[in-house]
């Protein structure tokens, strides 16, 4: 038996819930703690799409912008991968993608994996407006400082589809320049619930035209892993029931509609 479909990078963990907007369709969670490795499922789950359109946006909630575009050699890498082979897309994300985790957005913009792109971050670096795939497609990048200030871009969009990206260090203060450090602080539970609320503006938006989502750990820049846990069951309370992960898991605003 073939068991490719089954097949996840090492570390990575992935969950199959029901649609979030009660649609009879399912769509796919993935966990991990390097957040280069969003590219391989951002791969599988656009393989997996009719493409008969854009494929779908990326939003993006992230302490860091991880908007470094891929240099002349590490597109020629990118242009020989086997899409088809997700050994061989694993293998790329932890030996080729940049180690330093800020590369996977525009890797997979590249090849057209994502769409248009939205960021909400506390990094505040200069990126283009516009960044150009191997096939010469414009892919829009926006950045934010709050998620209001997303939320008042998204209502004005078309957008179909999207994959929700949660870099789990947005839930963090620090004062270092690169985020994380030895003062990081962890922002209040109520804040991250508010953020992620399923009734809120932001999560309806998202939940109508769910794709797929990613939940990168990054417990470096969170300031250790009981931080980084703390605050994936943060998450997971708000979000999923009974919690992320269980054999039995759902959206925790579908709970009592299951059968």
């Amino acid at each position: 038996m073939d068991d490719d479909e089954y097949m996840l990078p090492p570390g990575c963990k992935m969950s199959i819930l029901p649609h979030p907007w009660g649609i009879d369709d399912a769509v796919e969670l993935a966990l991990f703690q390097d957040h280069r490795y969003a590219f391989f499922f951002w791969s599988s789950w656009t393989k997996k799409l009719e493409l008969d359109a854009a494929p779908p946006a990326l939003v993006s909630l992230d302490w860091h912008e991880d908007l470094v575009a891929p240099d002349e050699t590490e597109q020629q890498a990118l242009l020989a991968i086997n899409q088809d082979d997700k050994r061989e897309i694993a293998l790329f994300c932890w030996e080729e993608l940049n180690q330093l985790n800020d590369g996977q957005i525009l890797a997979s913009a590249f090849l057209n994996l994502i769409g248009d792109i939205y960021v909400v971050r506390k990094q505040i670096d200069v990126v283009e407006n516009v960044f150009q795939d191997s096939q010469g497609r414009g892919h829009r990048i926006r950045c934010f400082d709050t998620i209001d200030e997303l939320v008042a871009e998204l209502k004005d969009t078309q957008i179909e589809r999207v994959f929700f990206d949660v870099d789990l260090d947005y839930f963090t203060e620090s004062e270092d320049g690169s985020g994380g450090g030895d003062n990081v602080k962890l922002v209040p539970d109520e804040e991250i619930r508010a953020a992620l609320d399923p009734s809120s503006e932001l999560m309806l938006w998202i939940f109508r035209r769910l794709a797929g989502m990613t939940i990168a750990t990054e417990p470096e820049f969170c300031g250790g892993i009981a931080n980084s846990n703390h605050l994936v069951s943060v998450v997971s309370e708000t979000l999923f029931a009974p919690q992320l992960l269980a054999d039995d898991a759902t959206w925790k605003h579908l709970e009592n509609t299951k059968a």
